[in-house]
């Protein structure tokens, strides 16, 4: 079986998606008489252009360079050679919307009548579509209408990203197969990791509760998560990591104004960007993960710190929350500044509860997050979308028959 993956960019700026598809192709790689091969462009924010450390090895990688526009990625030379080799792949598994990628794949994968799988990544949320809704009405009409009606299937992350899979595409085949997590979770020592430095770079002494994942609005940072931490009765420390988004940069400066405005300077500790390897070391600090989305897309990060063994608090549209109360991991709360602020409270408060929550999750991530179990679901995924296009091709060529 010949698999491409196309995706706009890898850098690991652009969050769970790009980080999570490096892995996922790494396990199908692995996996007897299957190729993976990936296309992508050079993407690292404006300007920017990946490294070429940052380019996996263990399967074939296709760079080619944006030559236009940070949201949308134009690359003229992944198009062109698209629609010159998409014809050698059994199935192309798309990874995200809204993107010149996306769209050029499933024109290349249509016209070589390959079968193909959209992976939104939350693209396709009541949230996103009305960010710039009129612009999002627009290239629904002109572009992204064609490439969701004509995918073969879709892979959802959780129940609620296949909810609005079928709420724009009802006669969608949709998979629903979570993120998987790093083997770097069970399997690096946080205790020897330059020696927990990161609690001493938050606060030697007091609590921490972190957020980690990039700064854009719809992680509901300056409307929940700091409102809510100042109606917190606690001497922890709020830790923010994460770096500044490319398509919102001057949010950064609207977290920063907001920690002055409520009086958080000494509660709370703007970390910035965490190198991917250090974050293990971030959640053994932490007492509580937290992540207040206003729309996410499974959040690889809360599964990550399940599977850490931190507790977490999380808002009901965090995707991944059905995981939360299904593992009995932490507490899943309504986008409210009063509910969020008791939950924290709560666990702050209640060292019991943090440790029963602590003990549940890394069990209940061995069982479900492995990207060996993930890819195993995949390469079932691939196996009926490849049978199903057949029988499309079947169907259309019979009814063109005179």
């Amino acid at each position: 079986m010949k698999v491409l993956h196309v995706i706009p960019g890898i850098a690991w700026r652009y969050g769970g998606p790009t980080a999570t598809i490096r892995s996922l192709c790494s396990e199908l790689a692995r996996l007897p008489n299957t190729e993976i091969e990936l296309a992508t462009t050079d993407a690292d924010g404006p300007g920017g252009r990946l490294a070429e450390q940052e380019v996996p090895r263990d399967y074939p990688v296709h760079i080619f360079q944006r030559t236009a526009t940070e949201q949308w990625k134009y690359s003229r030379s992944l198009g062109t050679w698209l629609r010159k080799n998409t014809s050698r792949f059994d199935v192309v598994h798309i990874h995200a919307l809204w993107s010149y990628s996306s769209n050029a794949a499933a024109r290349a994968a249509h016209d070589a009548r390959v079968p193909y799988i959209i992976r939104p990544a939350g693209m396709l949320s009541e949230y996103t579509f009305a960010h710039r809704a009129w612009k999002k009405r627009l290239y629904w009409q002109l572009m992204e209408r064609s490439t969701v009606g004509r995918a073969t299937a879709f892979h959802a992350t959780s129940s609620a990203e296949k909810c609005d899979i079928l709420r724009v595409r009802p006669d969608a085949i949709v998979h629903v197969i979570p993120n998987g997590v790093d083997q770097g979770a069970w399997s690096v020592d946080g205790q020897q990791v330059g020696q927990n430095t990161h609690r001493d770079t938050v606060c030697s002494e007091r609590p921490i509760v972190l957020f980690m994942s990039r700064l854009h609005p719809k992680k509901g940072i300056v409307d929940l998560l700091l409102p809510a931490w100042a109606q917190v009765c606690s001497d922890a420390v709020l830790a923010i990591a994460g770096g500044t988004d490319a398509h919102m940069p001057a949010y950064e400066q609207q977290v920063r104004d907001t920690v002055d405005r409520l009086g958080l300077a000494s509660r709370v500790r703007l970390l910035g960007e965490i190198p991917p390897q250090q974050r293990w070391e971030m959640y053994d600090a932490a007492q509580i993960f937290v992540l207040p989305s206003h729309s996410e897309n499974f959040g690889i990060v809360v599964a990550e710190a399940m599977a850490r063994g931190c507790p977490v608090v999380v808002t009901d549209q965090v995707q991944s929350c059905e995981h939360v109360l299904a593992a009995n991991a932490g507490i899943v709360v309504p986008r409210s500044v009063p509910a969020l602020a008791e939950a924290l409270e709560m666990m702050l408060t209640n060292a019991a509860r943090r440790t029963a929550f602590g003990q549940s999750g890394p069990l209940y991530a061995r069982r479900h997050f492995t990207w060996q179990r993930i890819a195993a679901e995949v390469l079932q995924m691939y196996e009926s979308t490849i049978h199903a296009g057949r029988q499309l091709r079947r169907t259309v060529a019979v009814a063109s028959c005179p």
